[in-house]
């Protein structure tokens, strides 16, 4: 079983922080633009510093979502 310190660090560290919500969905919006990437990204809060990180959103969200896996 993994400690909570090797879970934040896996978790959260290295990863770009943003101060709220919509930040961080203007930074997916900018990263579409630049990349042209079609991935199934979402924003979300972590629980280890209260910021906000974006990532590939689960399978079981994209189902609900009406998209395929």
């Amino acid at each position: 079983m993994s400690s909570k310190r090797a879970i934040r660090r896996r978790e959260c560290t290295g990863k770009q922080r943003f101060d709220n919500q919509k930040a961080a969905q203007a930074a997916i919006g900018r990263l579409r633009r630049n990349t042209g990437t079609t991935a199934w990204l979402s924003a979300y809060r972590c629980k280890w510093c209260g910021g906000f990180h974006f990532g590939h959103s689960p399978k079981g969200v994209r189902l609900a979502r009406g998209a395929w896996a």
